[in-house]
This record gives C-alpha cells, sequence and structure tokens, in this order.
C-alpha cells in the first residue's frame, strides 16, 4: 500500500469563549457578546475624591485693635470689623467702668462684657447672657513671670479652659490640662500696646492678637480672657496702691 509524504494540512478553526467560529461569525456580534458579558465598573472607593481641588488649610487670623473713639477700639482682620470694644462708666459708681465686646459694630450681637473697678463689689464677666465672677473664671498661678500663667475656666468644657503665658510684651494662649499646664499647640498670641518710648516714635504700637487654626472655634473666649488679663495686669495691686490714680 502506498502511502503518500505529502499530507493536507488544514487551517484550524478559531474559536471564542463561547465556540463561536472566528473564520466565519460576523466579528460585530462577537464583540457585541463579549461586551455584555463584561461585569459592571466597581464604584470608587470610600473618600475617594475625583480630581476635585482641595480645600484650602486655615490660616491664623491677626485681629489688628484700632480706636475709634475716647471710649471704643475696633478689632480688625483685614480691614474688616470683627470685634467693637466699648467702655462705659458706671454712673452709681463712677470709678468702675464696664467694657462691651460686640460682633463687628456698635450695634452687634453682644459677645461678652465685664465690670471691673474701685468698688466694693466684686467684678462680674457676662458671657453670651450667663454672668460670672470674674475672680471664679480668672485666676493667676506661678509668682515670677516667666511662670506665671493666667488661667481662664468658664466651664468644664475642656476648650473654655485656656491658659496665657508670660507677660509683656507678649502674651500665648494654651488650652489647658486638667492640671492646669499649658497643653497641645498654641492657640493664640497677644502683643501688648507698648508705650510710646522716645520723642522719634510718632505714636505708641497698637496691640494686637493673633488666633491660630487649634483657636479659633473659641475666638469669643480668647478675646474676652486677653482683655481681662490685661485689665487686670494695669490694675494696681494691694502692694501698689500709693498712689491709686496715676
Amino acid at each position: 500500500m502506498y502511502i503518500s509524504s505529502r499530507t493536507i494540512k488544514r487551517k484550524p478553526r478559531l474559536t471564542g469563549p463561547y465556540g463561536s467560529d472566528h473564520s466565519t461569525g460576523s466579528s460585530t456580534t462577537i464583540v457585541s457578546k463579549i461586551s455584555l458579558s463584561l461585569p459592571p465598573p466597581l464604584p470608587p472607593p470610600p473618600g475617594y475624591v475625583d480630581n476635585k481641588p482641595l480645600p484650602p488649610r486655615p490660616t491664623a487670623v491677626l485681629l489688628s485693635f484700632r480706636q475709634q473713639g475716647f471710649n471704643t477700639m475696633v478689632a480688625y482682620h483685614k480691614n474688616a470689623a470683627e470685634y467693637h470694644v466699648a467702655v462705659y462708666m458706671n454712673c452709681f459708681m463712677p470709678s468702675s467702668f464696664v467694657t462691651v465686646i460686640r460682633r463687628a459694630h456698635e450695634d452687634g450681637e453682644v459677645v461678652s462684657s465685664f465690670e471691673m473697678g474701685i468698688s466694693t463689689q466684686r467684678a462680674t464677666v457676662n458671657m453670651h447672657g450667663t454672668e460670672k465672677f470674674v475672680d471664679a473664671v480668672l485666676s493667676r498661678t506661678g509668682k515670677k513671670t516667666d511662670d506665671r500663667i493666667w488661667q481662664w475656666k468658664w466651664d468644664e468644657d475642656p476648650n473654655h479652659m485656656i491658659g496665657w503665658h508670660r507677660e509683656a510684651p507678649v502674651r500665648y494662649c494654651y488650652i489647658l490640662d486638667s492640671a492646669g499646664r499649658p497643653s497641645g499647640p498654641m492657640i493664640a498670641a497677644f502683643v501688648v500696646c507698648s508705650s510710646t518710648s522716645n520723642v522719634r516714635q510718632a505714636s505708641p504700637q497698637p496691640a494686637s492678637i493673633t488666633i491660630y487654626p487649634a483657636g479659633q472655634h473659641i475666638m469669643d473666649h480668647i478675646l474676652t480672657s486677653a482683655l481681662l488679663v490685661e485689665r487686670k495686669r494695669l490694675t494696681p495691686s494691694p502692694m501698689t496702691m500709693n498712689p491709686i490714680f496715676n
């Protein structure tokens, strides 16, 4: 029996995933079948933001105090009034004065007020309609200037327990821990008003307060306590009562 050395090679048929004959079937039908078989796209992971810009980082707020009249000053931030501060005499006790802090202007919302002076009555402070004695919410620790801390504790809220460290020319503010010591980042810095040091200086350095992001949610407490501490600092102590008036 004769067997030829030449064999006939048949072209293999290409089959798709569904057994379709690629050599004879329509390519459009095959593509559509494959497309229909693909699973739906997965949802983005939690917290994923698609090409959206990040919010700007919070920056410090600088409040500069400007005298507006014989009894008024305004705290400005970038030429916009943030707080209006006015001082009034107590007509029943002319040696006692009431400081009223309002939001933005003289008719704005009352933020706080306090009354201090030469009087037999204890000094009081009012925050958002609640009145307390000043010596119940503001105290001083430390005898040396470097160790001195003015502690402001309005209530049991940890955010309302802050301390002012050091005296002039710059006073620093921190959240206080349970022991009454500064804890965490600095939340504010108060530059006290300087007096004219020489005849070449046209005017004294204005006071200003910088409130950092960690303290911007308690700006009212920071400003009120800063003004109270400055008033206390400039008030004669019992050891320097002679003379009382300058």
